[in-house]
């Protein structure tokens, strides 16, 4: 049950269909975990923190029920991404991808994949970060309300101003079909 303090707190969220009352209890009650050196993991954090989750910055705790990786390194165990829902994004330049495995994603394609080339506007290129970080964040949310029966993969573009978005659905691979 929400304190009022609470309902006051996530009002706004709560109000909305997609959220609820108890899609806010669901909230407050899950735990991520981020790993990753990138411009965006601070403020991906933020955003999810101002959410009401519980977020562990560096770390991937045992009861975790997602992992956000914005890390090139791909760092994230396979024994990991194989039990919890993975949201991995990435930048390049101007350029960026947010990938969100449910599922079974297998080692060929979990920690292996890159946004198009970078641009050569700095200023682009900060803006992507945002952009990634929101991306992210929003991605998690939708994991933890909606616990998705498939992946995701969100593409952008600040350069010519594109935006793409396709659903990885497959009995294998949540992301590319294969059988690990």
């Amino acid at each position: 049950m929400l304190s009022d303090a609470q309902i006051e707190r996530w009002s706004r969220q709560i109000l909305l269909p997609e959220v609820g009352g108890r899609g806010q209890l669901r909230l407050l009650g899950a735990r991520v975990g981020v790993v990753g050196d990138h411009p965006a993991t601070a403020p991906a954090v933020d955003l999810l923190r101002r959410a009401g989750v519980a977020v562990r910055a560096g770390v991937v705790p045992r009861d975790a029920e997602l992992v956000l990786d914005l890390d090139h390194r791909d760092t994230v165990p396979p024994e990991v991404v194989a039990r919890v829902p993975l949201v991995r994004g990435r930048t390049s330049g101007a350029t960026g991808c947010v990938v969100t495995l449910v599922g079974k994603p297998c080692g060929r394609c979990a920690p292996s994949w890159a946004p198009p080339a970078p641009a050569t506007d700095p200023a682009l290129a900060d803006a992507a970060g945002r952009v990634l970080a929101s991306l992210v964040a929003t991605e998690a949310i939708r994991v933890l309300l909606a616990h998705p029966g498939t992946g995701r993969r969100s593409t952008f573009d600040l350069d010519a101003g594109a935006f793409a978005s396709d659903v990885l659905d497959d009995a294998g691979c949540s992301a590319c079909g294969g059988r690990a």
